[in-house]
C-alpha cells in the first residue's frame, strides 16, 4: 500500500510536465528557482563556519526557525485540499499506520523536501568544531527536516478536514498570531545580518531554541560551546515534539479513514461565527462578513503572512550604512501601512457577492465602517505591540511616542484612502477560490492608479507626523516626541473621517455601476 501511494506520487508529478507545454514550462521554471534560491542559502550559510558561534547560532537558529513555521503557516493559506489529504483514501481499504506512513513519505517528494535538503548541507557545513560537532548538526538536519514536513502535513489537514466556521477561524486566527510574533526575531536576524559584527540582542534565538522550531536545530551550537546539559534537552524537546507530531498526524488520518465525508449541509453548525460576536446594525453585519473572508479567504490570508516577512525590506538600507538601531524603527510602521493598503479594492473582491449589499438597500456608511473591521481589529494591537518592540530594539522606550504616532497615522490614512479608492477605483482581481497569485484579466489603468494613490497618499500625508518622528528620534528632539504621537492621531482619526464620508456617497451614488463591474470581472 505504501508503495501504491509514492507510485500515485511520483505519476502525479510526473503529469504536471507531460499534458501541454505551458504547465512544463513553468513547472521547470519553478524547478530552477528552487534549486538556484536554496544553493545560494546553502553556501551562504557553509561560509558561516569562518564567523564568531555566536553569529552562527543566531542566523542558523533563526532562519531555520523561520522556515520551520513557513512550513506550519503556509497550508493555512490554500484554499484547496493538498496532495496528503487522507480523506481521499475514506472506503479504500487503506489501514492507519500504512496510510500515515505512504502519505507522509509520498508528501516527503516534492520541491519543499528537495529545498530541505539542500538548505541541510549548508547548515551542516556552517559548523566547523569537529567531527563530533558536526555529526551532531547531520542528526538535528533530519531532525528539524522531519518536524517541518510533520508540521506541513498536520497544518494542510487540519486546514482541509476543519469544517466548523468558529474552529477554522481560531486556527487561521492563531496561525496569524504565531506569524506576528516572530517579528522580533525577523528583526533580529536583519541585525545579524548587517556588516560590523553580530549585534543581535539573541534574545528571540535563545527562545526558539526551547521550542519545536528551534530545538534541533540550536544543538550544534549548545554542543560547540560546552552545554551539555542543554543539548540534552533540547534534544528531548526536538524527539517530543516530532513524537507528538507523529501522533496528531496518525490521528488525523485515522479519523478521515474512519469517519465518511460531511453531509453536503453542515448540521453541526450551531454558531454564527463573527456575526455572534458584533451588534446586529448593518455595518456589524459587513464587519463579521468581512472579518469571515479576511479568516478563510486565501487571498486575504495570504497578504497577512507576508506581514512578519516586511522587516527584510530593511536590509538594503543596512548595507548602505544605515545604523542598525534606526532600522529597528522602520518595519512597523510599513506592516501598518500594508494594512491600510489590503482593503483598497475590497469591492472587487467581493464579486458576484456584492449584490448582497445592493439588494438589502445597505447605506454607503455601514458598508464603508464594517469593511475596516479586519484591519482595525489587526492594526491597532500590532501598533501597539510592535511600536513597544520596535523601540525595545532600537534601546530607547521614550521613542514610543512618536513610532505609535507614525503607525497609526499610516495605518488610518490608509484605510480613509481605502474607503474612497475602492467604491472610485475598483480594478479586476483574483477570483473567490482562484490561486491568490494567479494574474486576472484587467483592461485600462484603474489599478495602476488605485495603488499608486492608496501608497504614495497614505505616505504624504504622514509626512508631518514623521518628519518630527525623525526630529525627535534621529535630532535628539525629545521634547517633539509627543507632538508626533498627536500629530499621527489627528492626521489618522481626520483622514479615515473624511475617507468614511467620501467613500460612503461614491459608494451609493455608484452602487449599480460597481454590481455590474462585479458581474463583469
Amino acid at each position: 500500500m505504501v508503495a501504491h501511494l509514492l507510485r500515485l506520487r511520483l505519476f502525479s508529478i510526473a503529469n504536471r510536465v507531460r499534458f501541454g507545454l505551458r504547465p512544463a514550462f513553468w513547472t521547470v521554471v519553478v524547478l530552477l528557482v528552487v534549486l538556484v534560491a536554496s544553493t545560494v542559502v546553502a553556501q551562504l550559510a557553509s561560509e558561516l563556519r569562518f564567523d564568531a558561534l555566536g553569529e552562527v547560532q543566531a542566523l542558523v537558529v533563526g532562519g531555520g526557525s523561520l522556515l520551520l513555521v513557513a512550513f506550519f503557516v503556509a497550508p493555512f493559506t490554500q484554499s484547496r485540499p493538498a496532495w496528503s489529504d487522507p480523506r481521499r483514501l475514506f472506503g479504500y481499504g487503506f489501514t492507519t499506520d500504512a496510510a500515515a506512513s505512504g502519505l507522509a513519505l509520498a508528501g516527503a517528494i516534492g520541491l519543499p523536501a528537495l529545498s530541505l535538503v539542500i538548505l541541510a548541507t549548508g547548515y551542516v557545513r556552517s559548523w566547523s568544531e569537529g567531527t563530533a560537532v558536526a555529526w551532531l548538526a547531520v542528526l538535528a538536519a533530519v531532525l528539524a527536516g522531519v518536524t517541518a514536513l510533520l508540521l506541513a502535513l498536520v497544518a494542510s489537514t487540519l486546514n482541509s478536514m476543519i469544517t466548523t466556521r468558529r474552529s477554522r477561524d481560531l486556527l487561521v486566527a492563531g496561525a496569524v498570531l504565531v506569524a506576528i510574533l516572530l517579528v522580533p526575531l525577523v528583526i533580529d536576524l536583519v541585525r545579524v545580518l548587517l556588516p560590523g559584527g553580530y549585534r543581535g540582542s539573541g534574545f528571540a534565538t535563545s527562545a526558539l531554541a526551547w521550542t519545536p522550531f528551534g530545538a534541533a536545530l540550536a544543538l550544534p551550537g549548545h554542543a560547540a560551546a560546552g552545554q551539555t546539559g542543554r543539548v540534552v534537552l533540547e534534544l528531548l524537546i526536538a524527539l517530543v515534539s516530532v513524537a507528538l507530531l507523529w501522533w496528531a498526524w496518525r490521528s488525523l488520518v485515522q479519523r478521515a479513514l474512519h469517519q465518511p465525508p460531511a453531509p453536503a449541509v453542515d448540521n453541526d453548525r450551531v454558531a454564527l461565527g463573527w456575526f455572534d460576536f458584533t451588534r446586529g446594525t448593518p455595518a456589524g453585519a459587513v464587519a463579521a462578513r468581512s472579518l469571515t473572508y479576511w479568516a478563510r479567504d486565501a487571498r486575504y490570508r495570504w497578504s497577512l503572512v507576508i506581514l512578519p516577512f516586511l522587516p527584510l525590506l530593511v536590509v538594503p538600507l543596512g548595507i548602505a550604512g544605515v545604523n542598525w538601531s534606526l532600522l529597528a524603527l522602520v518595519p512597523v510602521p510599513a506592516m501598518c501601512l500594508l494594512l491600510g493598503f489590503l482593503p483598497h479594492n475590497d469591492v472587487a473582491y467581493d464579486n458576484t457577492a456584492l449584490w448582497l449589499h445592493i439588494a438589502t438597500n445597505t447605506k454607503g456608511l455601514p458598508d464603508r465602517l464594517g469593511r475596516l473591521a479586519p484591519p482595525l481589529v489587526i492594526g491597532i494591537p500590532l501598533s501597539v505591540i510592535g511600536s513597544l518592540v520596535a523601540v525595545w530594539l532600537h534601546g530607547d522606550f521614550a521613542a514610543f511616542g512618536a513610532e505609535f504616532g507614525v503607525c497609526l497615522s499610516l495605518l488610518l490614512c490608509g484605510l480613509g484612502l481605502s474607503s474612497v479608492v475602492s467604491a472610485a477605483l475598483p480594478y479586476a482581481a483574483v477570483r473567490p477560490g482562484d490561486d491568490p497569485f494567479q494574474q486576472p484579466q484587467s483592461t485600462g489603468s484603474a489599478s495602476g492608479w488605485s495603488q499608486s494613490l492608496m501608497f504614495g497618499g497614505a505616505l504624504l500625508l504622514s509626512v508631518p507626523t514623521g518628519w518630527l518622528a525623525v526630529l525627535a528620534t534621529v535630532g535628539g528632539r525629545a521634547d517633539l516626541t509627543m507632538a508626533a504621537l498627536m500629530t499621527g492621531i489627528v492626521t489618522g482619526v481626520v483622514i479615515l473621517l473624511a475617507g468614511l464620508l467620501v467613500g460612503s456617497r461614491i459608494f451609493a451614488r455608484r452602487a449599480p455601476e460597481l454590481l455590474a463591474f462585479a458581474l463583469r470581472s
